[in-house]
């Protein structure tokens, strides 16, 4: 597995384009900035992918298996899973690797993928690793809908400074 999970760090998940203006651009700040700033002016997230990993499993929790439909235009923040959070990127950033490893773990469990397959070498890796992300897409995508319908239903619910973790927490009561 560990193969597998050195793999699937190396691939730069993507999106439906539409999140990008709807979601993307209006909750993460890109580029420098204090962390006062940053909520002054809505944006809860610091990186693009601090959004995607949220998306993802709020899309995991609440069981909202989406896949991105065919025929429409996907992107990618062209930065790698193993990058995202990486320390040596912001000295005052924690390291996001239990953080992968858990996300790794949550897709092997909800993906089908025939393991003993893959460990006779029936199955291709590479086949294994496109199968996770296309998972990690379509709960990520699941999310993505999510917080845009949160938005369409009020415009202003995110600038609440607890807004992301009460969404969490409904998903607790369903």
């Amino acid at each position: 597995m560990k193969n597998l999970f050195e793999k699937w760090k190396t691939k730069e998940p993507e999106f439906d384009i539409r999140f990008r203006e709807l979601l993307f651009d209006k909750l993460t700040r890109k580029g420098g900035g204090s962390e006062q700033s940053k909520e002054d002016r809505g944006k809860q997230f610091a990186n693009n992918y601090e959004l995607y990993i949220y998306a993802f499993f709020l899309g995991l929790y609440n069981d909202e298996f989406q896949p991105i439909k065919k025929g429409v235009k996907k992107i990618s923040f062209r930065y790698q899973i193993s990058l995202w959070g990486s320390k040596a990127n912001r000295f005052d950033r924690k390291d996001f690797t239990n953080l992968q490893e858990n996300m790794f773990i949550a897709l092997l469990a909800k993906t089908d993928i025939d393991l003993v397959a893959l460990e006779k070498g029936d199955l291709d890796e590479d086949d294994a690793v496109k199968l996770l992300i296309k998972t990690m897409e379509s709960y990520t995508n699941g999310g993505l809908i999510l917080i845009k319908e949160k938005l369409e239903e009020n415009p202003n619910y995110f600038l609440q400074p607890t807004s992301f973790l009460n969404m969490i927490l409904e998903t607790e009561k369903v």
